[in-house]
């Protein structure tokens, strides 16, 4: 959603795989107060207590939203100064031009789970759209203080709170968190045959011991796993170029009178697909693997994880990189391998490049720098220094 609202009002600058972007742990939560250290930890009730919840603590202090956008106390806080300082740039937004050409470089119509996902991938094209994606965000996470922690599912948006009538009800991310801590609902909940709760999130019987703050760099573990890790890595960092690769690329607008192959020669479409086939069919099983894994073979005191660090790709068509560092591993983790395995899985992916970025894999700066074109059109200007100007402008509505 973020991502659109920067799209919508012109600025395409902004990437996720980038050194400068991607966080590291230990770290705090940038610009809160209070100060919200950031830990890579294994589930407890303290980590999802003291971070998750924190996180999503849905505690906004009155008048909240008439502050500037940074320091913030909440995340709801920090979207209503952002709301509010949409509205007030509302005048200086070129809305035609995101309804016109913009639309296209948003994230809106490949696979998307409804299953507990909520609402469909939404278009961001005026300011009521705007501001309704800021709502989205926070009625999904904090949840709004009316809802009491639930919310319709799917999210209707109306004035008036929408009846049970409409649908199932799903809890906001708080409120998931806070009945895992509680041991009520989801992770770590494992019963006996009488229905007593037999284990905990706390109890070593369920929980991987994994590494707090795993960094490749300093982690004393046998090569293999290091190279595990590198390879998690590396998965991370394609994940987040290819978001990078769909928010460059924009849609094309087929007639399908005259082409007849609207998708397998279309590269945001393998964007889109690519990106979602990682996340499932890399990502996830690399970590998993990375949690049962010893550091040192023969210690199973303490396990591996996934860093989520920067990886720099030495070229702009990573998927042979990926099936290298792959096939490295396959003597030590036949788990890679297989009919189903992620090394099958990299074989299917699209022989996709990624197209320039501000900071590419080999760090160098590419030309096109704060202006893209828009289907052979004028540039569209970002909005230089955004939140300088959100900040300035953020007068209380009237």
């Amino acid at each position: 959603m973020t991502t659109k609202e920067s799209v919508a009002v012109g600025d395409t600058s902004f990437r996720l795989y980038d050194p400068k972007v991607i966080p590291t742990y230990p770290g705090v939560m940038l610009k809160r107060e209070p100060e919200l250290p950031m830990r890579l930890r294994k589930l407890s009730t303290d980590q999802v207590r003291n971070t998750f919840m924190q996180i999503e603590l849905p505690a906004t202090p009155p008048g909240a939203a008439l502050g500037e956008i940074e320091p913030y106390h909440s995340l709801g806080e920090f979207y209503a100064r952002i709301e509010r300082g949409i509205h007030n740039l509302s005048s200086t937004i070129d809305w035609a031009r995101a309804k016109k050409d913009l639309w296209k470089f948003q994230y809106h119509r490949a696979y998307w789970n409804q299953n507990g996902g909520s609402d469909q991938p939404r278009l961001i094209v005026d300011e009521a759209s705007a501001i309704q994606a800021m709502q989205i965000i926070v009625e999904q996470g904090e949840g709004a203080p009316e809802d009491k922690g639930l919310l319709p599912d799917p999210i209707v948006r109306t004035d008036d709170h929408p009846p049970q009538d409409i649908g199932k009800w799903q809890a906001s991310h708080y409120t998931k968190f806070s009945d895992i801590a509680k041991g009520l609902d989801g992770i770590g909940v494992v019963c006996d045959d009488t229905g007593k709760q037999k284990y905990t999130i706390d109890d070593a019987e369920v929980i991987w011991p994994v590494l707090d703050d795993p960094d490749l760099k300093t982690v004393k573990a046998d090569q293999n796993v290091k190279d595990l890790m590198e390879f998690s890595n590396a998965v991370y960092c394609y994940v987040l170029a290819l978001l990078d690769a769909i928010y460059q690329t924009p849609m094309q607008v087929h007639d399908p009178a005259q082409d007849k192959d609207l998708f397998t020669q279309s590269d945001r479409y393998a964007y889109e697909r690519s990106f979602i086939a990682v996340m499932q069919g890399l990502l996830y099983p690399v970590c998993e693997l990375l949690v049962r894994t010893p550091l040192v073979k023969g210690q199973p005191s303490v396990n591996a994880g996934p860093p989520f660090q920067y990886y720099a790709f030495k070229t702009k068509q990573p998927k042979a990189e990926l099936a290298a560092l792959c096939e490295k591993l396959l003597p030590s983790y036949a788990a890679l391998g297989g009919d189903d395995g992620v090394q099958r899985q990299i074989s299917l992916l699209p022989d996709s490049s990624f197209p320039d970025g501000p900071d590419h894999a080999d760090g160098a700066r590419r030309p096109y720098g704060g202006r893209r074109r828009v289907g052979g059109q004028r540039p569209v200007p970002v909005l230089e220094g955004t939140v300088d100007r959100i900040n300035t402008h953020l007068a209380p509505r009237q």
